[in-house]
């Protein structure tokens, strides 16, 4: 069994193996590092060139960068290969130690103490060390910088190295020792100061990170749930309406059976009476069946389109009364309009009493000529108005409709109230009757028949 500090961690940051963001880390900070030391090394070239830089501090330059590139080789390989928490944070060490020798080298052969501005590379190595790395490395590099500018500043002084004068022999000699510490004090306190607002900053950032993946983790925790519930609904939704076209088609069957029997026990009763009335249950039976049939067949189980329906109730009244092809000629002219089931079923009830009622009463001379019957439907926006015409002989004279004992007529009072609609006849030239409802209110409860 591994030990805690040879098995593999996971990374706060992206949650894939420590080893693994490591090397990508460390390879993307090499591909900077390389890139800045050689844009370093392309500055110094026209500093050589106009006498800034002699040829002793331009091979040394030169030499520093081309070790800051090589060095990247072996470390990024053992980064590759190496499992263990402890190995790794070592390693990151001995990147920024490695670091920081070539960059202090640069400085070196830049101009030492006259190179100060340089240690703003320094602060560079130290912010990338705080996005990168843990929060007590910021310190250990901090430290590193001051004791390498220090170090290299000193064995200057001590003629241990060669100064490499930037701007040459000033006036006045070399900076005095009092001079000297200032500025190694201000480098190092400025390099300290750069590593507490690094680390306040790192905080800041690994906090935020770590709240946008707890973020990130709940909002994709509530999307699979989302989906997943919508998946769920969907099922239910396509078990309802396959439910549902199910009902309507049983009870366009047993509506359809219900029709059959009036049908037959017209057909064997011989009282014309009796005959005349199991006929106009039988049509209003076969209206509502027909409506039924509508709903399961259509891809919409809420609402159904009333003008095929008109036609094939229109059609189908005209076949039961055998007047297909003869002497009366049907007009069916409907502008589309959706409506509910309960909406649809009285209208086609209203349709059936109209139209049987004009096709037995409005044509006693079927030899004349010119007989029409026509039904419309004018949609406006939010009601309809419904119009059966025919040019037949008429009602009685003196008949009051509204107050007439035919069941029919009681019927389509009934169902026009119901429809919160209002029916009105016009007499001229036949009979026409106009029942205007609206398409988007809910009809009333059924209710009985008046007598």
């Amino acid at each position: 069994m591994n030990s805690p500090s040879t098995q593999p961690v996971e990374s706060n940051s992206d949650r894939e193996p420590m080893h693994v963001s490591f090397y990508r880390r460390h390879r993307e900070g090499a591909l900077v590092r390389s890139v800045a030391s050689v844009l370093m090394w392309i500055t110094a070239i026209p500093a050589y060139q106009v006498g800034i830089l002699d040829g002793t501090q331009f091979r040394g330059i030169s030499a520093a960068v081309a070790y800051l590139v090589a060095m990247n080789v072996p470390l990024l390989w053992l980064a590759g290969r190496l499992r263990s928490k402890n190995a790794l944070e070592f390693l990151s060490i001995t990147f920024h130690a490695c670091e920081l020798f070539g960059y202090t080298a640069i400085i070196h052969f830049a101009g030492g103490l006259d190179a100060t501005h340089l240690t703003l590379i320094y602060c560079g190595i130290i912010v990338y060390v705080g996005v990168v790395a843990p929060r007590r490395h910021l310190f250990i590099v901090a430290g590193m910088s001051a004791l390498a500018f220090i170090l290299v500043v000193l064995l200057e002084r001590f003629s241990v190295l060669r100064t490499y004068p930037l701007y040459g022999d000033l006036p006045g000699g070399q900076a005095t020792w009092g001079a000297t510490w200032v500025i190694l004090g201000i480098v190092s306190a400025l390099l300290f100061v750069v590593a507490i607002i690094s680390a306040h900053s790192s905080d800041l950032l690994r906090k935020s990170r770590r709240r946008l993946r707890l973020q990130t983790d709940q909002l994709r925790h509530e999307i699979d749930a989302r989906t997943e519930t919508e998946a769920r609904l969907r099922l239910l939704v396509d078990e309802k309406q396959i439910l549902i076209k199910e009902v309507h088609h049983r009870v366009k069957n047993n509506l359809q059976m219900i029709s059959s029997l009036l049908r037959l026990q017209a057909e064997g009763t011989s009282e014309p009476g009796t005959r005349a009335a199991l006929m106009a249950s039988h049509g209003r039976v076969d209206s509502m069946s027909m409506v039924h049939e509508m709903f399961y067949q259509s891809g919409d189980l809420r609402r159904v389109d009333l003008a095929p329906f008109l036609r094939n109730l229109t059609s189908n009244l005209a076949a039961a009364y055998d007047l297909e092809g003869g002497p009366v000629r049907v007009r069916i002219d409907a502008d589309p309009v959706q409506v509910p089931l309960d909406t649809a079923i009285r209208v086609g009830l209203v349709v059936n009493e109209l139209v049987s009622n004009a096709l037995k009463h409005a044509f006693p001379d079927l030899d004349a000529e010119g007989l029409t019957l026509g039904i419309a439907m004018r949609v406006d926006s939010d009601s309809a108005e419904l119009t059966v015409v025919d040019n037949g002989c008429g009602l009685p004279e003196g008949l009051d409709w509204t107050k007439t004992d035919s069941l029919g007529l009681q019927l389509v009072q009934n169902l026009a109230r119901q429809l919160r609609g209002d029916i009105r006849l016009d007499a001229t030239g036949g009979t026409a009757f106009h029942l205007e409802f609206p398409i988007t209110a809910a009809p009333e409860t059924p209710t009985e028949p008046s007598t």
